[in-house]
């Protein structure tokens, strides 16, 4: 149905959020300012303590797609948005299986580098998923060795669907977790699993277009 445009935009993690991009096919490549925790549409403001962020040196920013909390760093997250128009062939109506073509496009740009699978079971919401997004697996995110690899939220509107996706070349949960208001939550997302992204974002960004619906 066409080729993809690259769009690249550099700032922080709250403007990205803010920033309506426009409905057609493309890969957006986000180089952050500075990191930030960013809350779900829906995650309750009382999960993070806002002033142990302030004193950690990182924002809280919120975006308008469900899940928990996302950890973002200028340089050991890999961000990248994937937007499609609502009339585009890869457009699908049942929501919990919306996000699989693009799941298994990442698996496809991962081969011969890193062995990884798309999570096609159902999404289960433990109290650590609601937190932590990377506490949990929704059907379409990509997993691997050591556990979640590369988490998808979705915010779909009536002109098209914008899958935001992110992954780590380094995980570690210093600073932010300090910040989560929840001790038990806290506790368990210190020791939670997670895969390492083995390429850096251009090598990522290069290989995805590539494995991507034409």
């Amino acid at each position: 149905m066409g080729e993809w445009n690259v769009e690249n935009w550099r700032g922080t993690a709250a403007g990205f959020h803010e920033f309506v991009p426009s409905s057609r096919r493309a890969v957006w490549v986000v180089e952050l300012t500075e990191p930030a925790l960013v809350l779900g549409s829906t995650q309750s403001t009382d999960s993070i303590d806002a002033s142990a962020a302030s004193r950690l040196g990182f924002a809280v920013a919120r975006r308008h797609s469900g899940g928990g909390a996302v950890w973002l760093h200028p340089t050991q997250s890999v961000w990248v948005d994937v937007t499609i128009p609502r009339d585009d062939s890869l457009w699908v109506d049942d929501v919990p299986s919306s996000m699989g073509w693009l799941g298994a496009a990442i698996v496809g740009a991962l081969n011969g580098v890193q062995e990884a699978e798309v999570h096609r079971g159902a999404y289960e919401p433990t109290k650590l998923a609601r937190t932590v997004c990377f506490g949990g697996l929704a059907p379409g995110e990509v997993v691997a060795s050591g556990g979640k690899l590369v988490g998808i939220s979705q915010r779909r509107t009536r002109d098209g669907a914008r899958f935001q996706c992110v992954a780590y070349t380094t995980w570690t949960t210093e600073p932010w977790v300090e910040a989560i208001a929840d001790d038990a939550i806290r506790e368990s997302a210190s020791a939670l699993d997670v895969a390492e992204l083995a390429m850096n974002t251009d090598q990522f960004v290069g290989r995805l277009l590539n494995s991507l619906p034409h």
